[in-house]
């Protein structure tokens, strides 16, 4: 069954108000994570496109908040398990190219590992 001009598979009223209640009470999560609680927990197989549609759209942005406060959230809860790594180059003064590898700690903000070669190998 589907909705009159819409490939959007219709879904019981209950269901619906069941997908914008959880979308509300718990922000972070997304389609396939109330894909997968209404599976898990009811044994209703919904599929993430099909929670795409019926889920409440976001508020506008400044009464959400920035979305880097999430992302600063999490990394200030995870930082003591986190790792940074970066690979560059470097020039010489004579020109010659040297490839660096940083791999920091974000937690403390100590360089746990770093290697310089003018010949990278897979080893």
């Amino acid at each position: 069954m589907e909705v009159e001009g819409s490939n959007r598979p219709r879904i019981p009223a209950d269901l619906q108000k069941l997908i914008a209640d959880m979308a509300a009470n718990h922000v972070t999560w997304g389609e396939a994570r109330i894909a997968a609680e209404l599976l898990l927990k009811l044994g209703i197989r919904v599929s993430p496109w099909t929670i795409r549609g019926y889920r409440p759209p976001p508020p506008p942005g400044p009464q959400r908040g920035p979305s880097s406060q999430r992302r600063m959230t999490f990394v200030r809860n995870h930082a003591q398990a986190m790792l940074a790594c970066d690979f560059f180059v470097a020039v010489t003064t004579r020109f010659r190219v040297l490839y660096v590898i940083v791999i920091m700690e974000v937690g403390c903000r100590r360089i746990t590992h770093f290697n310089v070669t003018a010949h990278p190998t897979a080893e």
